[in-house]
């Protein structure tokens, strides 16, 4: 994994959630991207190669949900349809035409309140990540 220097702000509040979608070879292949080095987050780094990608520090994986649909779309219903923790309407008024192009690849990150500093990545070797928006958490 890279070594990247921890930034010295935070996204994290329990009120949000993040919401990213993506192109990914298979769930196993997306888990690895979210793996936490722990010993890289005591030294100060940034501990998950998605976490270097989009400059987030952390998050809880008790509120991760990343999901490979078996099927490509740009239909927010089809694409989240196993991953939605959040009202997915608030998504939806702003992508009312859905998505510009083909995704498999769903992400809720609750907990996080990540502000788009990246808005999209290819990664080599994990795949294509765009970020959509963060919304209010639900109640």
């Amino acid at each position: 994994m890279r070594e990247v220097e921890k930034k010295d702000y935070t996204f994290s509040n329990d009120e949000y959630d993040s919401i990213f979608v993506g192109i990914c070879k298979s769930q196993e292949l997306l888990n690895e991207y979210f793996d936490k080095d722990y010993e890289l987050l005591s030294l100060g780094y940034i501990g998950s190669e998605f976490g270097v990608d989009f400059n987030i520090n952390t998050y809880d994986e008790d509120f991760l949900v990343s999901v490979v649909n078996t099927k490509m779309s740009n239909n927010l219903d089809e694409i989240f349809a196993n991953a939605t923790t959040f009202d997915i309407d608030l998504l939806k008024n702003d992508y009312p035409d859905n998505l510009d192009r083909l995704y498999n690849t769903a992400i809720v990150i609750g907990g996080l309140k990540y502000e788009g500093e990246i808005k999209e990545i290819q990664n080599e070797e994990f795949g294509y990540f765009k970020f959509l928006g963060t919304y209010p958490a639900e109640e």
